[in-house]
């Protein structure tokens, strides 16, 4: 989404030589100081006089001279002076977006403006076309993201023009606040803000918070389970207000558990979407339809060696989850849910690829689960072929695989940026019970990714997939996985 784009610049290193001094023929002249042999008795009396002195000095009486004996069987290689590679001559691919820099952005300082197009298009709202202007304030000593601006101006045939603020603050490398606004012509609205840090108090503590209210009249719904067709798509205007927060300790380097709470009120409403059945209309006995609460306890427990939270290159991380509804506080859905995902990167010894597996399982047992509580596949994290909630169940199983692969690097006041592209594959279905999956209910997914990843801080993220309803275009920040 903020892209940084520049030319990278390589320092020469430097090698050091070593001179060793040869005798000088005796002789003399005006401007040369004289160099005569010493005779030998005189060298051996001068070994003599330096080991003497080494010994008196020394705190070990034992101390000896230099000898020739073998050098340790277990001493270290002696190192050896390599010269460096010499730069690589830049690609195509390199001019292409250092040409594409010199119009799109403007920099003063260690900052940059960017101009980028806003361009997207998924199953749940079409196309939605406009500007995306990015300011990026670096820090000025080590050139890493303070603070991201990215407001935009969009248009879509349902929800007409639509304003949007964004803003990112980083203070430190392990923490993120994030803030929206946004409003549309037609139904849509939204307003958030979140906080997260995941190395507070000297890198002990997990901290985060989230509020948010939004207004949104493009969610679908197709009744439950795998088997639902196009035919069954209906629609409605999602009301919804959020609170969570979550707090952790990090243990043994890679390990972190944390609690949490999150409280939710749903309303479903009338839709707007032309041609579109109603929800209420098509499934009036739907759970969930209407206005109901959700207060739920949460418990996570993660074990993360990546060596990026955001743009990871290496590393795995797995994470267990369960949440419980708390009826005696006022929640109307009555639910447990748990289950367990997963991810790991393969880096190859070309440094420029890395394939990454992602494997998620999740399940919700319960009295009353609202249909927008249940697991659904579909949208940018799971099947990247459709839209958001395509399926829902009471179960899910998504594995997806991708090769993400840079061809070009650019930067601009030591900001890194990379520029990938990632052809993936993506599975997934839903289901009432584990013992009721079928291999036939799973749907596929090919397509690929095009990013610019701005080491530590943003990964602007474009995903294109086909599934077997059509493709689909998402267009958002960081890795979907």
């Amino acid at each position: 989404m903020a892209l940084r784009l520049s030319r990278f610049l390589l320092l020469v290193a430097f090698c050091a030589s070593l001179v060793r001094a040869e005798d000088l023929p005796s002789g003399t002249t005006q401007q040369t100081t004289i160099y005569r042999r010493p005779k030998q008795h005189r060298m051996r009396a001068v070994g003599r006089s330096m080991q003497g002195a080494i010994q008196r000095s020394s705190p070990n009486p034992e101390v000896q001279g230099t000898s020739h004996q073998a050098m340790p069987p277990h001493a270290p290689p002696i190192p050896t002076m390599t010269p460096a590679a010499p730069a690589a001559p830049p690609t195509a691919a390199d001019r292409f977006f250092a040409a594409a820099a010199r119009v799109m952005t403007r920099s003063w300082g260690g900052n940059i403006f960017v101009w980028l197009p806003a361009i997207s298009t998924d199953p749940n709202t079409g196309p939605t076309y406009g500007i995306l202007p990015v300011v990026v304030l670096a820090d000025p000593v080590s050139h890493h993201i303070r603070h991201l601006l990215a407001p935009s101006l969009t248009h879509n045939d349902l929800f007409g023009v639509t304003a949007t603020g964004r803003y990112y603050f980083y203070p430190t490398d392990a923490s993120q606040l994030y803030a929206t606004a946004s409003v549309s012509q037609h139904a849509n609205h939204e307003i958030k803000a979140r906080y997260e840090n995941t190395a507070a108090e000297e890198g002990v503590l997990y901290v985060r918070g989230e509020a948010y209210y939004s207004v949104d009249a493009s969610p679908r719904f197709f009744g439950l389970g795998a088997g639902t067709h196009e035919g069954d798509e209906t629609g409605y205007t999602a009301k919804e207000s959020v609170v969570r927060g979550a707090v952790g300790i990090n243990f043994f380097k890679a390990w972190r558990a944390t609690v949490g709470a999150r409280l939710r009120r749903y309303t479903t409403e009338r839709t707007i979407i032309p041609r579109t059945t109603d929800l209420a209309d098509r499934f009036p006995d739907v759970p969930g339809v209407g206005t109901n609460n959700t207060i739920a306890n949460e418990f996570r427990l993660l074990w993360d060696t990546r060596d990026s939270p955001v743009t990871p290159s290496r590393g795995s991380t797995g994470e267990v989850f369960m949440e419980k509804t708390s009826i005696a506080l006022g929640s109307d859905a009555d639910y447990f849910r748990y289950g367990l995902e997963g991810r790991r990167l393969f880096p190859w010894k070309n440094p420029k690829q890395t394939t990454v597996i992602h494997a998620l399982y999740e399940k919700v047992n319960g009295s009353f689960i609202p249909f927008y509580e249940m697991p659904a596949v579909g949208g940018r994290t799971t099947l990247r072929g459709y839209g958001d909630g395509r399926l829902t169940d009471r179960g899910r199983l998504v594995f997806n695989v991708e090769q993400r692969m840079t061809f070009a690097s650019l930067a601009m006041m030591g900001i890194q940026t990379n520029f990938e592209v990632a052809p993936f594959f993506d599975l997934g279905t839903v289901f009432p019970t584990l013992t009721e999956v079928q291999l036939k209910n799973f749907r596929p997914v090919y397509g690929g990714a095009f990013r610019a990843a701005v080491k530590p801080n943003v990964v602007g993220d474009v995903e294109v997939g086909i599934g077997k309803e059509g493709p689909a275009v998402f267009v958002d920040i960081n890795y979907p996985f």
